[in-house]
């Protein structure tokens, strides 16, 4: 286990992907542990000279106390992805979307939306990662956008996606949640997430990036042909 949780760490997996992962069987002949324990080992590893905590995506040297996390009832309407179509799940039709964010060093965060069969990926900066300002870009985002290209949106359970429900009033859209500290779930925004951290690493400060290289960024990738798609492109 120590192993495995080393290795996983040193790859950049979050101790929430990992605990979700292990949760979901995929490690045979390994227990099932909860993402606080993997923070406890990676503190206990600390004391022995054993810097784990380089790997977390805010390298805190030591842990900070917890704070109360917010009650899911704050993001109300959630309707959850177990409930959400299959062709959904097997990307049978296109109009289906992820979204996520990308913080990086003392910045702005940057929204993230994904396409999951098309793998088509668009982002957006944010002035703060608030549900008014999240829900406010979203919109714009898609009111530009085919309404037969978007469908549907899955979220994880981040409070910035508080507001969703205006996506169905004003976008005609159905949102999905994934299950608590299961962002795993929505593994396409994930990936996408990791090629922009190609050119995005999170000691970056992307205020000191325009908007236009930004965008450059995310068109970069979008113009990488896919083994998924026959080795054509999302666009």
């Amino acid at each position: 286990m120590r192993t495995f949780l080393r290795d996983r760490l040193a790859e950049g997996w979050t101790p929430e992907q990992i605990a979700g992962w292990l949760k979901a069987g995929n490690e045979r002949g390994l227990r099932v542990l909860g993402f606080e324990a993997i923070y406890a080992f990676i503190y206990r590893a600390a004391h022995k000279g054993e810097d784990l905590w380089r790997y977390l995506t805010r390298r805190h040297k030591r842990r900070r106390p917890r704070r109360a996390r917010p009650s899911h009832d704050t993001i109300k309407d959630r309707a959850s992805i177990h409930d959400r179509p299959k062709d959904i799940e097997a990307r049978a039709d296109i109009g289906h979307w992820e979204g996520d964010f990308i913080i990086c060093k003392r910045t702005r965060p940057m929204l993230v939306l994904h396409e999951r069969k098309s793998r088509v990926t668009l982002a957006a900066r944010l002035i703060g990662k608030t549900a008014a300002e999240t829900i406010s870009v979203m919109l714009t985002v898609f009111g530009r956008i085919n309404p037969i290209l978007r469908k549907s949106i899955t979220f994880d359970n981040d409070t910035a996606f508080a507001q969703h429900v205006l996506l169905r009033t004003m976008r005609d859209m159905a949102t999905w949640f994934c299950d608590a500290y299961a962002s795993w779930q929505k593994g396409g925004v994930e990936n996408a997430n990791g090629r922009l951290r190609r050119w995005l690493p999170r000691h970056i400060d992307i205020d000191r990036i325009s908007d236009e290289e930004i965008q450059d960024i995310v068109i970069t990738a979008n113009l990488t042909p896919r083994k998924c798609l026959g080795f054509k492109t999302p666009f």
